[in-house]
């Protein structure tokens, strides 16, 4: 089964979202920030680990790690007991966890948008087949709101040989359901801005 990249594009989006409001509250130096920093690392835990992501699981479970250490007043490096300047070392440590955490949700999130974009273009240019070679209409397009009705359509579309091939090619990337979500987005585009067939020249489905 592949990766349903949406959903994972939404989880990480979630996770940056309380990552910037903890960034927040390091910066004020809130008295909660901890207890803060501590709920995000286990929401980003569960979402990794329920996404089947050991390594990036274990990289987390490392910072959770340290950040334990250090409410223990136990420099997580050194493991000594820090019994001065315990304040600044909690504030060192604490920013790199958070370095760390923007580094590993950035890079998830922009690969799932990357992804996802490659993807839609390839779709994109599945339904410009389809257009092109009769297999759908804008009259079809329109009344296509379900995903029932666009799971037909995407069926209907792979009665073409050569697209086919090209749908193919999506499902080892993503799952359907990032397929049809993308389909519904770019029906939608192509029905605002209204449909033109395409010349057989801009079609590029091999």
């Amino acid at each position: 089964m592949q990766r349903f990249y949406y959903n994972d594009k939404q989880q990480f989006s979630q996770l940056l979202s309380a990552f910037n409001g903890v960034s927040e509250k390091f910066s004020k130096k809130d008295y909660d920030t901890d207890k803060a920093l501590k709920q995000l690392l286990d929401n980003a835990i569960k979402v990794y680990k329920d996404a089947g992501f050991t390594d990036k699981e274990s990289q987390l479970q490392v910072l959770r790690a340290e950040l334990t250490s250090i409410e223990k007043n136990i420099h997580p490096l050194t493991y000594e007991k820090v019994t001065i300047r315990k304040g600044e070392m909690k504030m060192s440590i604490c920013l790199k966890i958070l370095q760390s955490i923007e580094q590993l949700l950035r890079h998830d999130y922009t690969y799932c948008t990357d992804k996802l974009q490659e993807v839609r273009n390839m779709i994109s240019q599945i339904l410009l087949a389809g257009l092109q070679g009769g297999l759908i209409t804008d009259t079809l397009l329109d009344s296509t709101n379900t995903e029932s009705e666009l799971q037909k359509l995407w069926k209907l579309l792979a009665t073409d040989a050569n697209i086919a091939l090209a749908q193919r090619r999506v499902l080892m990337s993503v799952s359907i359901y990032d397929v049809l979500l993308l389909m519904e987005e770019l029906i939608g585009g192509m029905l605002k801005v209204g449909l033109k067939k395409p010349k057989p020249s801009v079609l590029q489905l091999g």
